[in-house]
């Protein structure tokens, strides 16, 4: 029997993501950077759907997100899909810039987005479906894994609301990240105070809220999509390893 593919490659998972209007630009020397690799319990309609993994680490001179997904067995029966995706930055001085963008398919290799920055040049190519586009740079970049980086970062500085120019399905549009104010999330039985952060994509009914731990401002605790007011999805933090 064929099972029937999602429309979204992210169905597990929150699924998202014209100028960068920030008070402070982000300055990598008030952001240190720290590898981890953090595992996620997926739920949605209060069902568990599977694991994600999200890591932070060292890439050939660079640094590398990486978030990867894997359903359990009963679930897998009905969804074929089992998405990862890759964001590979650069920290140069003063500037944290996109460098490549690789959205996938574990089960269809076959199935593959990728986009990437000519920073000196002021273009971005992108192959999506097949088809290989060029959209022109005009500022800094952000996408699902790097939003991280934009989040730490008002932190930091006490910033409250920043809108940025986002990658999705190859194009680059507006989106909006707002500071909520505190919250709590219980992680192995304890209750842990977060600032929590609200991301929103022009053009898009769903939205996305953050929790961070303030000591650990580049992890996110719990991550829950919502659309029309209602949660849709979420991952809340099991473990978290980190190795620098």
């Amino acid at each position: 029997m064929t099972r029937s593919r999602s429309n979204s490659r992210f169905c597990l998972i929150p699924s998202l993501w014209l100028a960068l209007w920030l008070c402070a630009p982000l300055h990598a020397a008030e952001l240190p950077l720290r590898a981890f690799t953090a595992t996620y319990n997926v739920k949605a309609s209060g069902m568990t759907l599977g694991t994600a993994e999200l890591s932070l680490e060292p890439y050939e001179q660079q640094w590398r997100w990486r978030l990867t997904t894997k359903v359990n067995a009963f679930i897998s029966i009905f969804v074929s899909d089992q998405p990862y995706s890759e964001t590979v930055f650069t920290q140069n001085g003063d500037k944290l810039q996109l460098q490549s963008i690789v959205i996938g398919d574990e089960k269809d290799k076959d199935d593959i987005e990728t986009a990437k920055f000519d920073w000196q040049s002021g273009q971005m190519t992108v192959l999506r479906k097949g088809r290989h586009r060029e959209r022109t740079l005009t500022t800094d970049v952000y996408d699902l894994q790097s939003i991280h980086l934009l989040a730490a970062a008002m932190q930091l500085s006490n910033q409250q609301d920043s809108r940025v120019q986002f990658y999705r399905k190859g194009k680059l549009i507006e989106a909006r990240l707002v500071y909520l104010g505190e919250g709590s999330v219980n992680i192995d039985d304890k209750e842990i105070t977060t600032h929590i952060y609200e991301h929103s994509i022009s053009g898009s009914e769903e939205s996305l809220k953050y929790y961070y731990d303030p000591q650990h401002p580049l992890l996110p605790l719990l991550i829950q999509s919502n659309e029309s007011g209602k949660s849709k999805s979420l991952m809340k933090l099991l473990k978290v390893e980190w190795r620098s």
